[in-house]
């Protein structure tokens, strides 16, 4: 089964306190691209993120958008710098007593001064990273099921192609045949009706019509090329997702052996078969630009 490398998934999780929404959007890539737009929070776990999407996607340019709030009454966004507080408590005092300033430190005091608080400023427990985690593996799987599924609509627009192109093949070696055997009876006759009255070696005759046989049949060829669509097919039905390159390969073994049949046959039935082979192996190709 062949996977598009287009798609999307969407993941939403709410529990102890946690709100996640993930979502992942696939596009075609020759290669694995991951694009993350991660907040603050979640940007600590940026490699672990990308070892999850690694493990179920192999191709595509993928971009994850992660939304992960804490309800503060499970954990407080905001964190006092208890430590820069005290030294500022401290250095105000020390003021007090230098300059013999009156009066009490106040909380507007404290609450002017820079740095105090931090925001944002906490790790992820492993608890929360499993609840996002689970997110990330939910919308993968919405993900891979979209991408699947735009694959069988590939999978079957490419398969009827490579069905004609066997059947234009096996009309080609038919064709062939019958030319080649034409051929071979006129330069027979030729030769006959010629020399009718001399002598001429029949051996040579032979030997010409073996020659002119080598040029002109088509037959391994043909035979290679029902082998590439057939081993195509196989391809596209087993059970690795990602088969796109394996089938770009193919393809172009399929392609050299149409150019090959083209070039060896002077029959303009043949040479119109060969050319709509050439056009369905076109086709097939842009459509393989978005096989994972």
């Amino acid at each position: 089964m062949i996977s598009s490398m287009t798609g999307f998934g969407r993941a939403q999780i709410s529990r102890d306190g946690i709100d996640v929404s993930v979502e992942i959007k696939s596009l075609n890539s020759r290669f694995l691209e991951i694009n993350l737009k991660l907040t603050a929070i979640v940007q600590p776990k940026e490699f672990e993120i990308k070892e999850l999407i690694r493990r179920r996607i192999s191709r595509g340019k993928i971009t994850v958008t992660i939304d992960f709030k804490v309800n503060p009454s499970v954990q407080s966004p905001i964190k006092v710098n208890f430590d820069f507080v005290g030294a500022y408590v401290k250095a105000l005092r020390e003021l007090k007593r230098k300059f013999k300033v009156k009066g009490e430190i106040k909380l507007e005091h404290l609450l002017s001064l820079p740095n105090i608080f931090d925001v944002n400023s906490f790790d992820i427990s492993e608890k929360q990273w499993e609840i996002l985690k689970e997110g990330i593996e939910k919308a993968l799987e919405n993900l891979i099921e979209s991408r699947c599924k735009e694959g069988e609509q590939l999978a079957e627009d490419i398969e009827k192609r490579v069905k004609m192109i066997f059947e234009k093949v096996d009309l080609i070696q038919k064709l062939s045949e019958e030319n080649l055997r034409e051929r071979q009876k006129k330069l027979r006759e030729r030769v006959h009706e010629i020399f009718s009255d001399v002598e001429f070696d029949r051996n040579r005759l032979e030997a010409e019509l073996l020659i002119l046989a080598d040029k002109l049949d088509v037959t391994e060829e043909c035979i290679r090329l029902k082998s590439h669509v057939n081993v195509f097919l196989e391809v596209m039905k087993s059970d690795d997702v990602a088969v796109g390159k394996r089938l770009n390969f193919i393809l172009q073994e399929m392609l050299r052996e149409a150019t090959t049949i083209g070039a060896k046959t002077d029959d303009v039935e043949v040479t119109y078969l060969v050319v709509g082979i050439k056009e369905e192996i076109e086709k097939i190709r842009e459509q393989l630009q978005n096989v994972e």
